[in-house]
């Protein structure tokens, strides 16, 4: 976190020597304690929320807890009631979140190689996810082709191991060569649906960011910047400069924005284009519509539709398989470090900070899977934001 991110609050801090130098003055001095006392208590707080994110301190108990979790053999057990979606986005969320860490603290490295291989190992078994199979059109499966590339590629960079190089680059290879094929538009996200998703394609895009660095390629180059400015030009919804939540093959809005979805499709963006975030539209844009309103300058919130009381049609489906109002200040956490927002970031991380404090910490060995991973997902998400440098 910037310097930057904690000078409104001391600066709101500094308001309680007001009431204080005048109650003193009138000879309330009892009474001036108590103003003061609270402006003390303030700024121990902004400091101390500062330098749990400068130590990493937050960041290292997300870190372990994943580490823990992540290695539980019942975890990624497939069933005929098993959401595959739902792990394949956790084993990529994580595997990113591990990966930004193993630089970040160094004493983890060991156990976080042995975790990234845990979950290229689950992504790359051809019994796990069917669209390894034969016949099956890859150019409607970006979701898939996206997920399993970020989890593979980092485990093959993190490691230099080239145990799954073959899956890796037989997704990277379909995802280069497909994008210039079809001048950078986007890529179905399933087989069976007519959603063109934007948060998918960015994920897609970050993974051949990883393959580029892993192969020596030059896909991503001049990839990106078509496909930036296809959606810049011809994406935006009505008066926003966002992308829908999902397009038809003939560019028609079917989802209208949300926190979720557009979240994820800035923060992969981030990603996958580092050197363009300081001269980015869409993290003011998503800020403007979807953070929620508070006087306070130590948290926030994020609704998760654009307009107040307005519920989006279908929220769910624009990022599954992520569902809405759940998962919308831990991607705003993300974004936040992304972008370099670090007064927003700064508001959302003392959220957590206080609910680390005061909350119950979940026992999810007692949980099934199915009830973990929602929170394992949201753990990752909120350490991808904690670890960014």
């Amino acid at each position: 976190m910037s310097i930057t991110g904690i000078l409104p609050p001391l600066l709101f801090c500094l308001l309680f020597a007001i009431p204080t130098w005048w109650l003193w003055r009138i000879g309330r001095r009892p009474w001036a304690f108590v103003p003061g006392a609270i402006g003390l208590l303030l700024v121990f707080f902004t400091l101390t929320v500062f330098f749990q994110d400068r130590l990493r301190v937050q960041q290292d108990r997300a870190i372990v807890q994943l580490l823990e979790e992540l290695n539980r053999e019942d975890l990624f057990e497939l069933n005929d009631l098993a959401e595959v979606e739902d792990r394949l986005f956790l084993a990529s969320s994580a595997s990113q979140a591990l990966y930004r860490a193993r630089t970040q603290l160094p004493e983890r490295a060991p156990a976080i190689d042995s975790t990234l291989g845990v979950l290229a190992s689950w992504v790359a078994d051809r019994d796990n996810l069917r669209q390894w199979g034969r016949g099956v059109n890859r150019d409607r499966e970006v979701f898939f082709l996206a997920h399993a590339g970020i989890t593979l590629g980092h485990y093959q960079l993190a490691t230099g191991n080239d145990s799954y190089g073959e899956s890796f680059r037989l997704v990277g290879e379909h995802i280069g060569k497909r994008l210039q094929r079809g001048r950078y538009k986007h890529l179905g996200s399933r087989a069976g649906e007519d959603f063109f998703r934007p948060a998918d394609n960015a994920a897609a895009t970050y993974a051949l960011r990883l393959y580029d660095q892993y192969a020596g390629t030059d896909y991503s180059r001049a990839t990106l910047a078509d496909w930036t400015s296809y959606i810049r030009d011809e994406l935006h919804y009505q008066e926003s400069r966002l992308p829908c939540a999902a397009f038809s093959s003939t560019n028609r809005c079917r989802l209208e924005p949300t926190a979720t979805a557009t979240g994820l499709y800035i923060c992969y963006r981030a990603a996958a284009i580092p050197e363009e975030t300081q001269t980015d539209i869409p993290w003011q844009e998503w800020k403007h519509y979807f953070k929620q309103g508070s006087g306070s300058p130590f948290s926030v919130g994020v609704r998760p539709n654009m307009r107040d009381g307005e519920t989006a049609r279908f929220c769910d489906l624009g990022a599954m398989p992520l569902a809405c109002n759940q998962y919308e200040n831990e991607i705003g956490l993300w974004a936040a470090a992304e972008y370099g927002g670090w007064y927003t970031y700064f508001r959302m991380f003392s959220v957590r900070v206080l609910q680390d404090w005061f909350g119950r910490e979940a026992d999810l060995g007692t949980l099934r899977p199915v009830r973990r991973i929602p929170y394992l997902t949201e753990l990752s998400l909120s350490a991808l934001g904690m670890g960014h440098p």
